[in-house]
């Protein structure tokens, strides 16, 4: 670890410290979902598909997200089950994606999670949105996802490489999810992800471990129509994204049969302007469809120049058992 690591995780360890010695609890039962490096892990699918199920099986559950990017300031209500109530320069555009695709479900942003869980009035169960990090709020289960096609990176600690804590602190994970494991690594997951980081296996990690795959449905217009995959079977496509991993999109839209003749990349919650939109427009040449992200479409859909793009739909699926553990039925 070198100097630059050490500071990071010296001021880490008193936050998480200062923030345990005042954690609170809510009422409600409380399930966090986050991860250990940074980028994306498939965070928000998680998180949809388990206010999904907690929808099935009956409950009422409410998702609290910090809302990264969203203007508005203090604990308020995205959604209050009907669809969002703010836009995505308010809300950011997770939580305006969830409320979206969850039209009966609570969705309040803040970056105090306890604050925020005082204005539900429903909720019987509580879903945090990239929690793992926040040590002020007691959670019954802590579901940390691992991304398989880049696992812990180099081992190292922000800003040396990709992990927002050292290993170790899987430990306190009740539940590791790992996601794109196309190569079917053997079950010793998180060992050969260690190996590969040249990093130490977490000394006395017992966690259960889950295996999950993206899997994509449909395409959806800026208009909400859907279009089956099939469409782009053989079809050139060019892709644009601006999330956490634009790997791991690129190779769900080759998982279709698209032929993905080009790509553009930017940050992770890009805001898009016209000016982005023309040369997207003009790089995708001759593909005959341009497509990218349920979370990217969300911020150009009202833009005359988006009217060709189309976003890919993906469910998130994962190993029986999985839910079962987790809500605690038969």
């Amino acid at each position: 670890m070198n100097i630059i690591e050490h500071v990071y995780n010296t001021g880490l360890t008193l936050k998480r410290n200062r923030a345990m010695k005042r954690r609170r609890h809510l009422c409600r039962r409380v399930i966090s979902v986050g991860n250990i490096t940074l980028g994306g892990t498939g965070k928000t699918p998680l998180v949809i598909a388990l206010a999904q199920e907690a929808l099935r099986i009956g409950m009422r559950p409410c998702i609290l997200t910090r809302g990264y990017r969203g203007k508005t300031r203090g604990p308020c209500l995205v959604s209050s089950g009907n669809g969002p109530l703010m836009d995505v320069s308010e809300a950011g555009d997770e939580p305006v994606l969830m409320a979206l695709r969850l039209p009966q479900v609570e969705i309040i942003k803040g970056p105090d999670r306890y604050e925020a869980a005082q204005l539900s009035r429903q909720a019987d169960i509580f879903i945090l949105d990239d929690a793992f990090q926040h040590f002020a709020l007691h959670r019954d289960i802590d579901i940390v996802l691992v991304d398989c096609l880049r696992g812990f990176g180099n081992g190292r600690l922000f800003p040396a490489g990709p992990l927002r804590e050292p290993l170790a602190q899987l430990a306190r994970a009740n539940i590791i999810v790992t996601t794109r494991n196309d190569n079917n690594l053997d079950n010793n997951i998180i060992t050969t992800l260690c190996n590969k980081a040249r990093a130490a296996y977490p000394a006395g990690l017992t966690t259960e471990i889950y295996n999950a795959q993206h899997r994509p449905t449909c395409l959806r217009t800026t208009a909400g129509k859907d279009i089956p995959l099939s469409v782009i079977a053989g079809q050139g496509v060019f892709a644009f994204c601006g999330i956490g991993n634009p790997d791991a999109f690129r190779l769900t839209l080759q998982s279709t049969g698209a032929d993905v003749v080009g790509m553009a990349a930017f940050p992770d919650h890009h805001r898009y302007r016209n000016c982005d939109l023309k040369k997207i427009l003009k790089k995708s040449g001759n593909a005959q469809w341009i497509i990218t992200t349920e979370k990217d479409i969300i911020k150009i859909r009202q833009n005359p120049l988006a009217e060709k793009v189309l976003c890919l739909l993906i469910d998130f699926e994962i190993d029986g058992g999985f839910y079962k553990r987790v809500f605690g039925y038969d």
